[in-house]
């Protein structure tokens, strides 16, 4: 499948990643409240024309309106506020203590900005996305490339348009290069940082092009959201939770539900919820609030909802809904009932409106089933006993867990956000999430005596080795 969008020349990329560094020489002259006001600035920008932002992500992308609105605009306005309100907290340099005899010393941390950032996005959140990494990035004092995927382009160029004309940055500070992954190998021959958010292939391609130029690379990769629902579970929240947290986006969140491991005493009481809820969801007519159900972003995307639901048929599920028009590139919501592991739809991120049932016998069954596979990105337990969902959820090997509630974390910017395994290395949001697109530079400032040497210095004797033995036991 080509691009859909004409790719920039490297000589182009090149250019536009000379401009970021000259704009990024200006901005890290600005001081953090600078930064801080323009960022703002920005968003009440935005804002002014929040309906114009909407409309050209609802038209890119298919979403429903309401979700564009909550889960782009909304969301996108809880890491702006996050972020600036820490940002002096976080990048002010920072006193740290020394061993006692050292006390004639002081030593800081500070934070410089790396340079220029790669932010290599998706199609899925095409302004969420890039927004919410652009914000740390340029608070900490960087110029930003960003390569918005090629079947999102033009809320990323919307984006640098209303940057540009705000007047609050300088000439050039964020780049789009458009095109495939050729244009994103090539934008990171330029950068001083990447952040990608894409597939777990595409994810290995890039850290190793990153390893070999020497530069931080952070990865959110795919995932494979198990739901495990104790028989004690509250059944009426984690149906709605199960729908909501698989068919919103029409099952394109990297975290959101993709498998429900279900204990035996509720399994059969739990489908029937499932069904009923998912007959209540609407595909409404597009660009209104009476919309609950999308189109698939990507059409190629199709093809692994057909495949996934036709190996699962095959192997024995019972599969309810699932029909696809590759017309509107629409699948209406599928749900597959008597799953088994060996399912692609079991062990495989389908991205789709599918989602997948599984009768288990014990929780602790549950737990291995979900930790099988490659993927940790994000997990769930089901439960009326909170300790021991709690406890539960600390033996799921994913980054993001949570005890009767999904897809919250990224709405949580005081958390770290990531995945273990293949779905990704390093963190959004959290200190780390601003910190990390810094270089840490250590001092140390000698106070007194200006004119005395230190005792560790030349000359080496038997007696100032056993003194500062001494000191060191003392520590």
């Amino acid at each position: 499948m080509g691009s859909p969008v004409k790719n920039l020349h490297p000589a182009e990329v090149v250019e536009r990643a000379r401009k970021a560094r000259e704009a990024q020489a200006v901005w890290a002259r600005y001081s953090l409240t600078q930064r801080v006001r323009a960022l703002r600035g920005l968003w009440a920008h935005l804002m002014r024309e929040r309906g114009r932002l909407a409309a050209v992500i609802h038209e890119e992308t298919g979403k429903p309106l309401a979700e564009v609105e909550a889960m782009d605009v909304d969301a996108a306005a809880l890491i702006l506020r996050h972020f600036t309100k820490n940002a002096h907290r976080l990048l002010q340099d920072r006193a740290v203590p020394l061993p006692w005899f050292l006390l004639n010393k002081e030593a800081h941390v500070r934070y410089a900005p790396r340079g220029v950032i790669a932010l290599v996005t998706p199609w899925n959140m095409p302004f969420l996305i890039p927004f919410g990494d652009m914000v740390p990035a340029l608070l900490a004092g960087n110029a930003v490339l960003l390569k918005p995927s090629e079947w999102t382009t033009k809320t990323a160029l919307y984006l640098a348009d209303r940057m540009r004309a705000s007047g609050l940055f300088p000439e050039g500070l964020l780049q789009v290069c458009v095109g495939d992954g050729a244009v994103g190998a090539e934008v990171l021959k330029h950068a001083d940082m990447v952040l990608f958010t894409g597939s777990t292939a595409t994810g290995r391609k890039v850290a190793a092009a990153a390893a070999e130029r020497l530069i931080p690379c952070v990865l959110e990769l795919g995932g494979n959201h198990a739901m495990i629902v104790a028989a004690d579970a509250p059944l009426e929240r984690a149906a709605k939770a199960a729908v909501w947290g698989r068919f919103a986006n029409s099952g394109q969140i990297c975290v959101g539900v993709e498998r429900c491991l279900v204990h035996e005493a509720v399994y059969d009481a739990f489908c029937a919820r499932l069904e009923a809820e998912v007959k209540t969801l609407r595909a409404g007519s597009p660009g209104t609030y009476e919309q609950d159900l999308g189109r698939l972003i990507f059409p190629g995307q199709l093809a692994v909802v057909e495949r996934h639901l036709a190996d699962a048929r095959e192997k024995g599920a019972r599969v309810v809904g699932g029909e696809t028009d590759a017309g509107r590139t629409t699948s209406s919501p599928a749900l597959v009932f008597d799953a088994k592991p060996g399912m692609l739809v079991m062990s495989e991120e389908t991205f789709g409106p599918v989602l997948s049932v599984m009768k288990v016998a014990r929780v602790d069954e549950a737990l291995i089933i979900a930790n099988a596979g490659r993927h940790g990105l994000a997990a769930s337990v089901w439960t009326r006993d909170l300790e021991k969902g709690a406890e539960w959820a600390s033996l799921l090997e994913a980054g993001l867990v949570s005890v009767n509630d999904v897809l919250i974390h990224y709405a949580a910017c005081s958390l770290p956000f990531g995945g273990w395994k293949d779905s990704g290395l390093g963190r959004r949001h959290g200190d780390q999430g601003l910190r990390m697109f810094c270089e840490e530079q250590s001092l140390v400032i000698h106070e007194w005596p200006a004119d005395t040497p230190d005792l560790w210095w030349f000359p080496y004797g038997r007696l100032k080795s056993r003194a500062l033995a001494f000191l060191a036991r003392l520590g």
